[in-house]
């Protein structure tokens, strides 16, 4: 799917949201949360490519594939955080959304640790 066909998808389900949510409230949080993750597939197939080619990239110029590795990681949790943070806030949790956005910047923090002991090795190897 291109970028105007999500839009136009985004648009149509906000539009039902708003129609649905007159009559039955709890439909439209469901509508809501199925357009989400929708777009949220259409966006991982868009971006296989992209992940492909600095895969290779990084592999060519020597770089350790565990870096760009750990980068998809961290940039999974945080499109999945703020998907499910969205979600809250449109099911009126604002509090669990915050929550959710705790969680997520502290599974970014784990995933990238072993980033952070690579670079204290290199640079405790420089000084000493």
């Amino acid at each position: 799917m291109d970028i105007t066909t999500l839009v136009g998808i985004a648009v149509l389900s906000a539009v039902l949201c708003v129609i649905v949510r007159q009559y039955k409230p709890e439909m439209a949080l469901g509508v809501s949360i199925a357009c989400g993750i929708l777009i949220m597939c259409s966006v991982i197939s868009m971006l296989a490519p992209a992940v492909e080619l600095i895969s290779q990239l990084t592999g060519s110029a020597g770089l350790d594939g565990g870096y760009s590795r750990t980068l998809f990681k961290a940039l999974a949790v945080c499109y999945i955080t703020q998907l499910g943070s969205d979600c809250c806030r449109d099911a009126g949790e604002s509090a669990i959304a915050g929550k959710v956005e705790l969680a997520g910047k502290a599974a970014v923090v784990v995933i990238s640790l072993p980033v952070f002991t690579s670079l204290a090795e290199i640079v405790t190897k420089l000084i000493g």
